[in-house]
């Protein structure tokens, strides 16, 4: 056989592919869908499918999809299924629950500032490389959410009247004995026409039914009449109880209910009264599947 008919007809089969493989990403209008797999205390599987009209007829593979988050990888590629003539594929992530919880430590230790990490590295054609990496810088602040207030109200039927509290500053202060230490500036007033010693303020937070964290102050506060004192509480947050808590939340489907209870020890009149302030109760309802769909979306509309 003639070797340029040969090289011909090899050449005109590259060129019908290559059309062919234009016309099915043009015309492909895929449909993505990401999910919640597999969700456990240890690690949160996402799941990413995807379907087009036509197969690519394109060989790709993933050796590496790792996202790092502080310097600390928290999520990595579990599975990738996906095959030139198929046109179906999927996508399984995997985060680990407790690496979670270190970079978001990472991220306060910062001063509440991180650096998010994106590393592809794959072949198309099982030849060509593929190595993309993509950073982009975090800054919020996460821990202005943690603001208690609380009314002011009557006592042992008008004996006295509890302090209104008024607004909470939370500062982070680092870790201690394996707590993420942080600080409560809590701000009262004293609606009564004497002064109220405070011997001490505690409270306690539970997340889906576990104690995530406690606090109390360490030394004694006066709250003068008709006026103002900041009340300072060292707070621990549980480090290890926040990726069960985590994985609840998902379970619930992305619903948590939080609790938090404030006390106040008052000396009054030669007596001690543990007297609790407010007691709350919320739930907390996040989107975060249906914001990664609608992200996935608006960027295969470009």
């Amino acid at each position: 056989m003639n070797l340029k008919v040969i090289i011909l007809g090899v050449f005109l089969i590259l060129i019908i592919w290559i059309g062919y493989v234009a016309y099915a990403a043009m015309t492909a209008e895929p449909h993505v869908e990401a999910k919640w797999g597999n969700v456990n205390e240890k690690t949160t599987e996402i799941i990413i499918d995807a379907s087009l009209r036509h197969p690519l007829l394109v060989p790709a593979s993933i050796n590496e999809l790792s996202i790092n988050f502080t310097g600390v990888k928290v999520a990595w590629v579990k599975e990738f299924n996906y095959g030139a003539t198929k046109s179906d594929m999927s996508l399984s992530l995997l985060i680990d629950n407790y690496n979670l919880v270190k970079a978001l430590i990472n991220y306060l230790n910062n001063g509440q500032n991180g650096e998010i990490n994106v590393i592809l590295k794959g072949k198309v054609l099982g030849i060509i490389p593929v190595n993309k990496e993509i950073k982009e810088t975090i800054s919020e602040n996460v821990l202005g959410y943690l603001n208690f207030t609380a009314e002011s109200r009557e006592y042992l039927n008008g004996l006295f009247q509890t302090p209104a509290l008024l607004g909470t500053k939370v500062d982070w202060a680092g870790e201690r004995n394996g707590k993420a230490l942080l600080i409560a500036h809590m701000r009262f007033y004293n609606p009564n026409n004497y002064p109220l010693p405070v011997a001490n303020t505690s409270f306690d937070i539970y997340a889906n039914g576990i104690k995530i964290g406690y606090g109390s102050t360490e030394k004694a506060v006066v709250i003068p009449a008709k006026g103002y004192a900041t009340i300072n509480v060292d707070t621990y947050i549980y480090e290890n109880a926040l990726p069960k808590v985590w994985a609840l939340h998902v379970q619930n489907g992305e619903k948590s209910t939080v609790r938090a209870e404030i006390f106040l020890n008052l000396k009054l009149l030669g007596k001690e009264y543990n007297v609790k302030i407010a007691s709350y109760e919320e739930t907390i309802q996040t989107n975060i599947m249906e914001e990664l769909n609608r992200m996935l979306n608006d960027m295969l509309k470009g």
